[in-house]
């Protein structure tokens, strides 16, 4: 049985240019990261709030809300379930595309359902007990998604769903510049 991270890297490697400059925000362990790069020859640096880095890696720790590098330092920023632990996802997302030349890979959970929805924001907030990543503050559905991901990017579109387990649904979204 494959792992989370495993899936993950099946999922987002047919999008991870290769020799390119990637920067992971919300990079927890940095194992996708790490297997992205093996499999890319693309060059990851690694940025949390938090530091639980199981790498080689280099991991940065910032505030949450400006990150420390110049505009275009990347050519691409991924963002793997980071969005929905931010209150408002709008400023790390103006963030991330300030320090993209082409743009945002990302992936967030397709939530859709009453039932559904509250359930996965109560699962996926028990990350905080073990990590003390933040809550997750709310959730989405794949048309939710681009609606908000459209305020900055017309060429946003979805590249791929998967599923982790019985229960996530997921997506894999491009916000090019």
């Amino acid at each position: 049985m494959p792992t989370r991270e495993e899936i993950i890297v099946k999922h987002v490697a047919p999008f991870i240019p290769a020799q390119k400059n990637i920067l992971e925000i919300g990079a927890g362990n940095g194992l996708v990261a790490e297997s992205l790069q093996r499999q890319s020859g693309a060059s990851f640096t690694l940025l949390d709030v938090v530091d639980y880095n199981r790498t080689a890696l280099k991991l940065h720790v910032f505030d949450g809300r400006t990150l420390p590098f110049d505009d275009n330092a990347f050519d691409l920023t991924l963002l793997i379930f980071v969005l929905h632990h931010n209150p408002d996802p709008r400023p790390v997302l103006r963030e991330a595309m300030r320090v993209a030349r082409h743009g945002i890979l990302l992936v967030e959970n397709d939530v859709q359902g009453a039932v559904r929805k509250p359930l996965t924001q109560m699962v996926d907030s028990t990350e905080f007990i073990h990590r003390g990543v933040p809550r997750c503050y709310f959730t989405k559905s794949t048309a939710e998604w681009l609606t908000l991901l459209r305020e900055f990017s017309p060429q946003t579109k979805v590249l791929a769903r998967f599923k982790i387990g019985w229960f996530w649904n997921n997506i894999v979204l491009q916000v090019a510049k």
